[in-house]
């Protein structure tokens, strides 16, 4: 490695910052007419909702509610309950804002993608008559999957952020996208869905860093303990341990997920750098490139002062640059009344349990999307099911 590369390393670790998920982001899913619209929804970057009677333009009082649900019922013969239509198509056009958090299955819930909302816009060549009759060959079979668009006219931008496999994703998120709503708000489901996109991230008051575990084999005892262990101890650092939680979901592969709450305004000063190691020695997202031997490099910053003596006299300026920011580094965490020495043995323990664990970062599909965040499981009857 070059002392270019090591400082520009070093650099990365000193201006982490963690994700903040505004407060006010709300979590949706959208559904896809039994994965029919799917590929077309990813492709040309937007998802729609059914009912094309129903636009912006649509009188949604209560005054007018009565009217409204008469014109549904004469319009769509398979409708028995109206008001569940009315409140979907309400919740389409005015409740999701931009850059809420949708959620969109595909045939079986296979793969499910996570996209940010963007603008609510309308195609006005979709028209009403155009909707039934490929709904129509759409319920009887008539059409395959990949010969037909999507016909509904309420529709909003998207941007990809990313797609997994469903068995990748937590079991209860799972039971909830499996219900068969057209539109559904999964706000309760939050932490979920933002553990499936990001290795680490704020969200209120709380924060989280997720440990992706991708290992097929049966997992030891001993591999659990050193990564519970080591992670623990980096979190405690810069966090009262009474604020610390951990929910560890293993089927292999799965997830191990260690929650800071209420902790915004109490993390001590420079919190972000010890994370930072935290987050890049665990397998997580932090750097925006690769460079061999880096976690050798950051584990040398514990070590700085030692190092700088020895090569002081005979090292070369850019070696003496490198140093000197390892220094920085190590006063910086220092100066949080962090006591550099009892960090080492927690963090070759996280190392140890995350090679065996095979602990992989989150890559989101769209690599802009990573710093936009910074700026019911009943059933319902099949009268709208998937529409």
């Amino acid at each position: 490695m070059t002392h270019t590369e090591e400082l520009a390393l070093l650099k990365s670790i000193e201006e982490f910052k963690v994700p903040i998920i505004p407060p006010n982001t709300h979590f949706w899913m959208i559904r896809t007419k039994k994965g029919y619209f799917y590929q077309e929804f990813l492709s040309k970057r937007f998802v729609a909702l059914a009912w094309n009677n129903i636009t912006q333009e649509t009188d949604f009082s209560e005054s007018n509610r009565d009217s409204l649900k008469d014109d549904i019922l004469m319009t769509f013969k398979e409708i028995h309950r109206p008001s569940t239509v009315i409140n979907k198509c309400h919740s389409f056009i005015n409740d999701i804002k931009a850059n809420d958090i949708l959620v969109i299955p595909s045939t079986k819930s296979s793969y499910v993608t996570f996209a940010l909302a963007g603008e609510y816009y309308e195609d006005d060549s979709k028209t009403l008559e155009l909707e039934q009759n490929v709904i129509y060959r759409i319920d009887n079979h008539d059409v395959d999957i990949n010969d037909v668009s999507c016909p509904y006219k309420k529709r909003r931008h998207i941007t990809l952020l990313r797609t997994v496999k469903n068995e990748e994703l937590n079991y209860s998120l799972c039971r909830a996208i499996s219900n068969y709503h057209g539109i559904s708000n999964l706000d309760s489901y939050s932490k979920q869905i933002l553990n499936a996109l990001y290795n680490y991230y704020m969200f209120g008051n709380d924060m989280s860093f997720v440990l992706n575990v991708r290992r097929q084999t049966p997992i030891g005892p001993r591999s659990i303990n050193n990564v519970l262990y080591g992670t623990a101890e980096l979190l405690s650092s810069i966090a009262s341990e009474e604020c610390i939680s951990t929910q560890v979901s293993l089927n292999s592969p799965g997830d191990i997920v260690f929650s800071l709450v209420n902790v915004k305004n109490i993390l001590v000063n420079n919190w972000q750098l010890i994370f930072a190691i935290l987050v890049f020695l665990g397998g997580g997202s932090a750097l925006t490139f690769k460079v061999p031997g880096a976690i050798d490099v950051i584990k040398s910053i514990f070590s700085a002062k030692d190092e700088y003596r020895i090569k002081h006299a005979e090292a070369e300026k850019s070696e003496l640059e490198v140093l000197e920011k390892k220094i920085a580094l190590m006063q910086k965490i220092k100066d949080s009344g962090i006591d550099p020495e009892s960090l080492k043995n927690p963090i070759d323990a996280l190392l140890n349990g995350c090679s065996t664990l095979e602990v992989e970062p989150i890559i989101l599909d769209d690599a802009s999307a990573a710093n936009v965040s910074l700026a019911n499981e009943a059933q319902e009857s099949q009268d709208i099911e998937d529409e």
